[in-house]
């Protein structure tokens, strides 16, 4: 909760949410739970520039996304529209710019796993996300972390065998990692096969 003396914290989740499953909201259930942050922002891509597209909308993926949290009784997240609706790609820093110049009080945190985290350096102006940023890195077992001097960064240890892609390719064999709406929405709407 937001405090006199303390700014509001809040953290992005970035991704593509192709579909959203559980392993997301567990990372983000272990952020609240450290005591990092107040709240978790989830950020849709409209497309990555890490990736070539999606199988869901991005309406789609954004409604996906509200009835995760729904299904969760999440009230300490929101989910934000800003880069599905930016002309394509999707770039950190300029998420991060426009995000820290609307709500100057709030302190900005991303969460990123391992790979992210060890690849900053390839990501656009890396300058930016340096100046403006403090990381919450999500590391999977004995991961191992690329040491960023002057860089600010909380490490949360998190485990979660879901995965999107994984979840595309076989969609009735990992109804485990979906909440019940979500499986609801995605059947009604043909998704994933």
């Amino acid at each position: 909760m937001e405090t006199s003396n303390r700014a509001l914290s809040t953290a992005i989740l970035g991704g593509s949410f192709d579909p959203v499953h559980r392993g997301h909201l567990a990372m983000a259930e272990a952020v609240i739970d450290a005591g990092v942050v107040d709240r978790i922002l989830f950020l849709p891509c409209h497309v990555s520039p890490h990736k070539t597209g999606t199988v869901a909308t991005s309406e789609q993926r954004l409604e996906m996304l509200r009835i995760a949290l729904e299904d969760g009784a999440w009230s300490r997240a929101a989910i934000s529209r800003y880069e599905i609706e930016r002309e394509e790609p999707s770039y950190s820093w300029q998420t991060i710019t426009a995000f820290s110049e609307s709500a100057p009080e709030v302190s900005w945190y991303w969460i990123v796993g391992t790979d992210q985290w060890n690849s900053l350096d390839r990501w656009a102006r890396p300058d930016i996300l340096q100046e403006k940023l403090h990381f919450i890195v999500c590391p999977r077992g004995e991961d191992e972390l690329v040491e960023r001097a002057d860089w600010y960064c909380t490490v949360i240890p998190f485990e979660h065998p879901a995965s999107s892609t994984a979840i595309r390719e076989d969609f009735e064999g990992h109804l485990d990692w979906l909440t019940p709406g979500v499986i609801d929405f995605c059947r009604k709407e043909g998704l994933y096969g």
